[in-house]
Order: structure tokens, then C-alpha cells, then sequence
């Protein structure tokens, strides 16, 4: 009877556990509803490709596995969303072994039906002997069921739902009220920055033509509803301000989406999600307060 061997080839090892590490840091963040940049996370992405390289270490003790692990975890972790406090570290840390437990569960249940005898384990690591692009559709799958999970596990509607915001743009303020969606989680695709959507009519008081690809940094952002999909119109504002409890907070980097129809009635001219609380959470603890 001839033995035979799986081969495990070092530059595929890498580059599948890239794509599955940035799949399930995205994941992780959908579920926790912070903002992510994307090349922060391709190069913790990249870190987590590195350390699977263990696999070929051989005798290695169990308590020197367990350590090497909680660190790779760790920088993984921080390289991929920072370190703004203790409490989010915990959070972030217990987030994203959730959601990799969620995936190992759901890739075992396929390795046990769909691909059988495809998994490889050894010191912690999992090496599915499959393609490519077989791997990359199972953890893409993975992604989106983990998504649709992370719908359930977001955070309640503060008590406070309404907001005072300005939105400055090339030396011109516009003010209104914004309504907090818990359910938008709408970011840029590209930086991950978060979006305010707002009403056609009331943003265009910031510029004289009706030419929207003319403002600054325009991309059309995709977004999704359970009724609908599709693109809408951005551009990048100078800043936006929004009064908590009476003093009014400053952040940058935040696309403003521009819609045609009527957010919801109530006198509300813009609507915004968890990405940008998370943002303006983080410039009270940096103390970026307006004056």
C-alpha cells in the first residue's frame, strides 16, 4: 500500500489565509459596527498569512503553540483596528474570535459534506487541500452568512436618536437635524470611511451647480436595503460637527451621500449610522472638540 502525502506549497498557504483573515476582519467589523481602513487590515491580513507558516515547525510544545497564537492574535487585532481603549481591545479581540469560530464551524460542516478529507490540521493551523477559488468562494460564503449574523448582534438605538450636525464644505456650513439609524452601517468601500446620507435639497445649498461629479473627492458609494440597491452620488466634506450634549464634536474624513428622495418625514435632513458614532466617539477621546 503506497502512503501518500499532501503536499502544503508555503506561497498558497499565505495568500489563502490573507483572503480568509481579511474576510473575517470584515466580518468582525460589520458585527461590532466600527469604521475599518482597508490597508490596516491587508496588512494585518498579511500578518495572520505570515504566522500560519507554523504549520511547518514540527514538535513544537503545546504551551509554546498557545503563546505564539495569543500573540499573533493579539497584533493581528491591533494592527487591524488600534488600540482606543482597553474595553474596545476586549471587544475587538472577543469579536474576532467569535466570528473565527463561526468560520471554522461553518468550513467543517463543508469539509464534512460538500469537500470531504480536505482539511489538514496542525499546530493550530488549517490547511484545506482544495483550489483556490473553491477556498475563496467557501470563505466568501462564510463572510456573508457571518454578515447577516452580525444584523442580530448590533447595538441598540441610544437613547438619544436625533442629532444637530453641520456639514462644512469650501468655506460654506449648512445645519440640521440627523437621525441615527442603528441598521446603516454604510462606509466607503474604498477607505472605510464613514457616510451621512442626505437629502438632495437641503445639500445642495453647498454648491451652485447641479453637477455633482464637480465636489471634491466624488465617487458613487453602492448600498443595499432589504427593498433596494444600488449607488448614490458622495463627495468628501471638509468636516462635520455634531452637538452631544451641548458641545459640538468635530470629524473629518466623512463622505457625504446625496439622495433624492425623502429620508423619513419628522424634519430630519440627514441620516447616519454606527460607523460614524464610532468616529465621533474617537475624537472625544482625542479631545477634538470645537469651539
Amino acid at each position: 500500500m503506497i502512503n501518500l502525502k499532501t503536499v502544503i506549497y508555503a506561497d498558497v498557504l499565505i495568500i489563502v489565509n490573507l483572503i480568509i483573515n481579511y474576510l473575517l476582519l470584515r466580518a468582525s467589523a460589520a458585527m461590532t459596527g466600527c469604521n475599518f481602513k482597508t490597508r490596516r487590515f491587508l496588512l494585518s491580513s498579511a500578518i495572520g498569512g505570515l504566522f500560519s507558516l507554523i504549520i511547518f515547525i514540527d514538535n513544537i510544545t503545546v504551551a509554546a503553540n498557545i503563546l505564539i497564537k495569543l500573540l499573533f492574535f493579539a497584533v493581528i487585532v491591533i494592527t487591524a483596528f488600534g488600540i482606543k481603549s482597553v474595553k474596545a481591545f476586549l471587544k475587538n479581540c472577543a469579536t474576532f474570535a467569535l466570528v473565527n469560530f463561526g468560520f471554522a464551524g461553518i468550513m467543517f460542516a463543508l469539509c464534512t459534506t460538500v469537500i470531504p478529507n480536505a482539511a489538514i490540521y496542525k499546530n493550530g493551523i488549517v490547511y484545506f487541500d482544495v483550489n483556490i477559488l473553491t477556498l475563496t468562494v467557501s470563505a466568501i460564503i462564510c463572510y456573508c452568512v457571518l454578515s447577516i449574523i452580525s444584523r442580530f448582534t448590533k447595538s441598540k438605538v441610544p437613547q438619544k436618536s436625533i442629532y444637530e450636525i453641520k456639514i462644512y464644505y469650501e468655506e460654506k456650513t449648512i445645519e440640521c437635524k440627523a437621525l441615527f439609524d442603528s441598521g446603516n452601517t454604510l462606509c466607503d468601500c474604498f477607505s472605510g470611511r464613514p457616510v451621512i446620507i442626505c437629502e438632495k435639497e437641503f445639500i445642495s445649498k453647498l454648491y451652485k451647480s447641479s453637477d455633482l461629479t464637480a465636489m471634491k473627492n466624488f465617487r458613487l458609494i453602492p448600498f443595499s436595503t432589504i427593498k433596494s440597491g444600488g449607488a448614490l452620488p458622495s463627495f468628501l466634506a471638509d468636516k462635520i460637527e455634531i452637538n452631544i450634549k451641548g458641545k459640538w464634536i468635530e470629524s473629518k474624513e466623512i463622505y457625504i451621500a446625496v439622495t433624492e428622495r425623502k429620508i423619513v418625514s419628522g424634519g430630519y435632513s440627514a441620516l447616519f449610522g454606527v460607523p460614524f458614532l464610532d468616529t465621533v466617539e474617537n475624537s472625544i477621546k482625542g479631545g477634538t472638540i470645537a469651539v
